[in-house]
């Protein structure tokens, strides 16, 4: 399969993103198959959308489609469809397949202004990880020891994962590796 699957966060709806590296001198022919690939998508029940991802100006290459659908089975629908295999190996002629997977830590360490360059090594995620998770852990169950003495312990423990995976996600991770460790683990 060409493309990465990923689930939305509803659980039930689904985003197929279609990434390709188009061979140099091939640009014309790319745009006139992402057209075709476009209007394909549309037409596939439970489609909601197709966004293309231009390139920033100087930059060929990598390209990205992303599609939306209702569904798992919509999904399921357009990726065995005829019409989707034809379009995926015309493509073959002018441009190759490019599939990015990550294990899961390789999120929060991603930079936004710059995809194409690589994770870093495991054992930096994970110390950056640690000790992110060690001084939010204490200070989260502090707070909650503080405002409600006497909690339910698995009360407490549902809501310091809560607050622990909420805050990691999205202040704590993206703030260490993208502004305090950034040149560590990029170097």
């Amino acid at each position: 399969m060409d493309e990465d699957r990923i689930v939305t966060g509803d659980g039930k709806s689904v985003t197929v993103v279609v990434s390709r590296v188009v061979n140099p001198g091939h640009e014309q022919e790319y745009d006139e198959w992402v057209k075709k690939l476009s209007e394909a998508a549309r037409q596939s029940p439970g489609n909601t959308g197709v966004t293309i991802l231009i390139p920033p100006p100087g930059k060929t290459g990598l390209h990205h489609v992303v599609m939306r659908f209702t569904d798992d089975k919509s999904m399921h629908i357009w990726e065995t469809s005829y019409i989707r295999q034809k379009l995926s190996n015309e493509a073959d002629a002018f441009s190759r397949r490019s599939r990015q997977e990550a294990t899961g830590l390789e999120t929060w360490f991603s930079i936004p202004d710059c995809p194409e360059l690589e994770t870093p090594p495991h054992w930096k995620m994970a110390t950056v990880t640690f000790l992110a998770v060690f001084v939010l852990s204490i200070a989260i169950l502090k707070l909650l020891q503080w405002l409600f003495t006497g909690m339910n312990f698995y009360l407490e423990g549902f809501l310091v994962a809560l607050l622990l995976v909420s805050i990691l996600t999205w202040v704590v991770m993206p703030f260490l590796s993208q502004k305090i460790f950034r040149k560590w683990l990029y170097k």
